[in-house]
């Protein structure tokens, strides 16, 4: 375990800047942000269009990119392999994507879909807390210093556990946010974020008082923030 949070975390880190995911991770988030700040996940005739011409164009890119991937993969040359390997492999998962995100924005739009899938709702207010809870308890199920059964529990046994597991995060979502905004972590995660923010506005606001000599400001109540 000792290795795990000291050399393995490293090398994770390592593997992601070498693959790329690194990147990739922080495009997704700008990706997202756009589509947010455009509203595109905002039911009308307009936004159906561009789903619909994002799911034909991603389905029909996704097949040369994934053969293009496994061709340059089965390269001799290792760096091939890692540089339009590595490149390729992330322009095929990235259309993948749009695949699943495009289909799913446009069966959410039926009543009957929607009605299915209502409490992933929850879920999302809460993905913080869900990915770091699941970890925890994926740890615990399956590591040494726990239950340890990864060497019992094959893939049809291991997909139902995640299948309960996810329904119980489901439940809990639900029972959280009917008395709080934020998940757990999420609270403290917006709390962080505005920390020192809130303590710079209190500062330079006190300073630009003095600084206009409207007499001499009393800091000492920014002592405890």
């Amino acid at each position: 375990m000792g290795k795990n949070m000291t050399f393995g975390q490293k090398a994770s880190l390592y593997w992601a800047l070498g693959a790329g995911r690194f990147w990739q991770t922080a495009g997704l988030f700008l990706m997202g942000l756009y589509i947010g700040r455009k509203q595109l996940f905002v039911t009308s005739e307009k936004h159906t269009r561009f789903w619909v011409k994002a799911l034909i164009i991603s389905a029909i890119s996704f097949a040369p990119l994934f053969q293009l991937k496994e061709l340059i993969m089965a390269s001799d040359s290792e760096l091939i392999r890692q540089t339009a390997g590595t490149a390729f492999d992330m322009w095929q998962k990235f259309a993948f994507t749009f695949v699943l995100v495009a289909s799913f924005v446009l069966l959410y739009q039926r009543d009957r879909f929607k009605n299915f899938v209502s409490n992933l709702r929850y879920y999302g207010r809460m993905s913080l807390t869900n990915y770091i809870t699941q970890s925890i308890a994926g740890a615990i199920i399956y590591f040494p210093f726990g239950l340890y059964l990864a060497p019992y529990c094959g893939y049809t046994l291991s997909l139902l556990v995640g299948f309960v597991l996810f329904l119980l995060q489901v439940q809990f979502c639900k029972w959280w946010l009917k008395g709080h905004k934020q998940g757990p972590l999420e609270s403290l995660w917006h709390k962080w974020t505005w920390m020192y923010s809130k303590n710079k506005e209190l500062w330079a606001g006190a300073y630009a008082i003095r600084k206009r000599g409207k007499g001499k400001s009393n800091l000492s109540f920014l002592s405890s923030v």
